[in-house]
């Protein structure tokens, strides 16, 4: 889901989408609620640019794709204190973490009254992590470093193969 100061969905699976779309009649929100299934990146993309929240409440989520996305947006993160978010995506001055609705509305009423400099310092925070913690780059450096504890690896035919990529 991404939030900005209005609300937005971007919810994947159709059925979750009905059960949202009726919980969002319920609730008397639905004028406020945007479902977008299967758009284009340049939409999402446009979507991203102009929301503050990237707001992810899956529980226990082995890695968090999602969330390294919102943070690689730019995007303020709050998502669920479990999982992959919580051991290794989310960390201080890169978002929030939550597990109850309580906790979640509490960690969103205080991102809605964030100063813009605070805003700015957060979603530059995550951009960071995300270029050092999960890029390619990072990735190939870590992949490598690794194997070179067990094989012994010419590096420059590694940095050959990865110019031949770039080209």
């Amino acid at each position: 889901a991404v939030v900005s100061r209005r609300v937005r969905e971007a919810v994947v699976s159709t059925q979750s989408t009905g059960d949202l779309k009726t919980k969002s009649k319920q609730l008397g929100i639905s004028d406020m609620v945007e479902f977008k299934l299967g758009i284009p990146f340049t939409e999402l993309h446009s979507i991203l640019e102009d929301s503050l929240i990237g707001l992810h409440t899956m529980w226990n989520e082995h890695f968090g794709i999602g969330v390294v996305e919102f943070m690689a947006a730019g995007l303020v993160t709050l998502a669920h204190k479990s999982g992959g978010p919580k051991m290794d995506i989310v960390v201080e001055g890169t978002g929030f973490l939550a597990e109850t609705a309580e906790e979640y509305s509490k960690q969103m009423e205080r991102i809605f009254g964030m100063g813009e400099a605070e805003l700015i310092r957060m979603r530059e925070k995550g951009r960071e992590h995300v270029r050092r913690e999960f890029s390619d780059e990072a990735f190939r450096d870590s992949f490598v470093a690794h194997c070179k504890e067990h094989v012994d690896l010419d590096l420059r035919e590694i940095e050959y193969i990865s110019e031949m990529e770039d080209e």
